[in-house]
């Protein structure tokens, strides 16, 4: 791992941490809110056609965002929480993998074309009349993309614990704790009694055994 980054002084430290933080914070607020029906439904009413691009441009939104903020974190000097010895950062190096092999399987069960937006600017508000998918991942848990990036987010800590690092997984984690409540909100409105049958029978994010269909 690279050596500590020198901070100018305390003060200015704890400022580019704090700002940092509250940088994630409203990113996530601001992913959440613009997720919402409600705003999705002002925006259609004040323009009909940004219907077919919301999601769209709200994913590519989301990705510069991430970056511009990422990018801006990594120019930051880093304190370290712990030298990471071999063990840890082969743990750590474990988890990444095992939360990317998670995430990739869980994408297999999307609809890829409806999760970037690309099949609403083909097919309008038709293209989220998707079935509700409990096979692959889904079988095991309901927020598979949830739990692998969980899992890699933990191993990206331990691959290097920073203070960087862990204001970035600790706001990311919160926010996917959070934000699972709200897109099981969703999923309900979406799919109704179909999607409650699945909430009793499968976990959330940590795997079990699915029980039987009622």
């Amino acid at each position: 791992m690279p050596a500590e980054s020198v901070c100018p002084g305390s003060h200015v430290c704890l400022f580019t941490m704090v700002l940092l933080i509250v940088c994630w914070i409203l990113y996530y607020t601001l992913h959440s809110v613009l997720a919402t029906q409600t705003v999705k439904d002002a925006v259609i009413g004040f323009w009909p056609a940004a219907g077919r691009f919301y999601r769209l441009a709200y994913n590519q939104l989301s990705v510069w965002l991430f970056l511009l903020i990422f990018r801006y974190q990594l120019g930051l000097p880093e304190h370290e929480l712990l030298v990471p010895g071999p063990v840890l950062t082969a743990v750590g190096s474990g988890l990444m993998v095992v939360g990317l092999g998670l995430a990739v399987a869980a994408l297999r069960g999307y609809d890829l074309a409806e999760f970037a937006g690309w099949a609403y600017v083909r097919r309008g508000p038709a293209a989220a009349l998707t079935p509700l998918s409990v096979s692959g991942m889904n079988r095991w848990v309901r927020h598979p993309l949830y739990l692998g990036l969980l899992v890699g987010l933990l191993g990206f800590l331990l691959t290097g614990p920073t203070s960087t690092r862990l204001a970035f997984v600790g706001c990311t984690l919160l926010y996917l704790l959070i934000g699972t409540r709200l897109e099981e909100r969703k999923l309900l409105r979406r799919f109704g009694l179909a999607y409650a049958r699945y909430q009793r029978r499968v976990p959330m994010l940590l795997p079990a055994w699915p029980r039987a269909a009622e």
